[in-house]
């Protein structure tokens, strides 16, 4: 079974004695151990050394508990540790590691909000300029509130609008047949769906306010132009049907 984390005992230092333990007379071989424990995740070092603490092992392998310690090895422990330093370095290398990850990581997400930062404003722009200077024949992505017989739509579909004729104060706009449905709006995720020919676009030709449009560029900071429609079906169609999002 694979185990992210990894307690361990890391050994600072080790020395052969011989000594007696407590409450006994006969002398032993002992390998005394100062050790500090340790611990790994994924086979990386990430803490320990906050403590030092004594193992003492007889020829046999067994480790003696440390109540049965005679002064003599007691102070065998307290000489060894003294001359023995934990490498705090090696034992928490591993948070640096992680560090540098975080931080290649913060850079990586950091320009990356920077870029679709600056994609966006200069979308933004874009469409403001756009409106500012609407012409017949140009492209823009837009969300659809309602149909084009004036029913509501789920989910507030995607799709393209073409200005067909401006006239006075209104302006005639046809929309594509295809939509998409995205939680967000994005001019790439309209491409796929761009209409190729007349017969991509819905024949149904609206009316909308051109006054208002015009108003609506002029806002600092737009997100959206909102359409309001002003044909012969004007009570069906209440308030704003279609808002321009992006240009092509």
């Amino acid at each position: 079974m694979l185990f992210l984390y990894t307690r361990y005992e890391y050994v600072l230092g080790s020395k052969q004695i011989i000594s007696s333990l407590k409450n006994q007379t006969h002398k032993e071989n002992f390998n005394l151990r100062i050790i500090t424990p340790a611990v790994k995740f994924l086979g990386i070092p990430i803490g320990g050394g906050l403590v030092k603490l004594s193992r003492l092992v007889n020829s046999d392998g067994k480790v003696i508990h440390a109540r049965n310690y005679s002064p003599e090895i007691k102070e065998e422990v307290k000489a060894l540790k003294k001359t023995l330093k934990i490498p705090y370095f090696k034992l928490w290398k591993g948070y640096l590691f992680v560090l540098f990850l975080a931080i290649i990581g913060f850079v990586i997400y950091g320009t990356k909000l920077y870029l679709e930062g600056r994609e966006y404003r200069s979308e933004r722009q874009n469409l403001t300029t756009a409106v500012q200077q609407l012409k017949t024949g140009q492209l823009y992505g837009a969300s659809f509130f309602t149909d084009t017989k004036g029913n509501n739509m789920n989910e507030l579909p995607y799709g393209w609008v073409k200005i067909k004729k401006i006239a006075g104060d209104t302006v005639f706009v046809q929309r594509s047949k295809k939509l998409v449905n995205n939680a967000i709006f994005n001019m790439e995720n309209l491409k796929p769906i761009k209409p190729t020919s007349e017969a991509d676009w819905d024949e149904h030709v609206e009316k909308m306010n051109y006054t208002l449009l015009k108003q609506a560029a002029n806002g600092e900071d737009i997100t959206g132009v909102d359409l309001r429609y002003i044909g012969a079906g004007h009570n069906i169609y209440p308030g704003v049907i279609m808002s321009l999002k992006g240009v092509e």
